[in-house]
């Protein structure tokens, strides 16, 4: 039996439901919402549909306005938002990480010439190493 585009469409909402509030039908995404590991995507919801990943898997698909709803959660979604705090964080360590680079340079070259002042040599052609500029 062949059902109709809205009846196949139904069918994935309903499961879009159900793997969203964690309660699939399927026994193999049941045991991954027990473990908690249960996530949104394509190929769920077309697995707890029982349909093919094809129908709603890629842009110009059959179903494509499902799949700009799917799209819009996944972009919305935990994951999403989990991964633009933790981009937020890095980008923040790694100012701070500059800020201390700054820092110990400018200790590092003010040592040094505190050096070479109470030195009776320079200590930037001492022996057979000749001290290299970084700038």
């Amino acid at each position: 039996m062949i059902k109709s585009d809205k009846a196949v469409e139904a069918e994935l909402e309903a499961a879009l439901q159900r793997v969203l509030s964690g309660t699939p039908q399927t026994p193999r995404l049941a045991q991954l919402a027990e473990k908690g590991k249960l996530g949104v995507s394509y190929a769920v919801v077309a697995e707890e549909a029982r349909r093919s990943r094809t129908l709603i898997g890629y842009d110009g698909c059959r179903y494509q306005a499902f799949r700009d709803k799917v799209k819009a959660i996944l972009e919305k979604g935990p994951r999403a938002t989990d991964l633009a705090r933790g981009l937020e964080a890095a980008r923040k360590r790694i100012r701070d990480l500059e800020a201390q680079i700054v820092i110990k340079d400018s200790i590092q070259a003010s040592l040094l010439l505190e050096l070479d002042a109470r030195t009776p040599a320079p200590t930037s052609t001492v022996g057979n190493v000749t001290r290299i500029s970084r700038r």
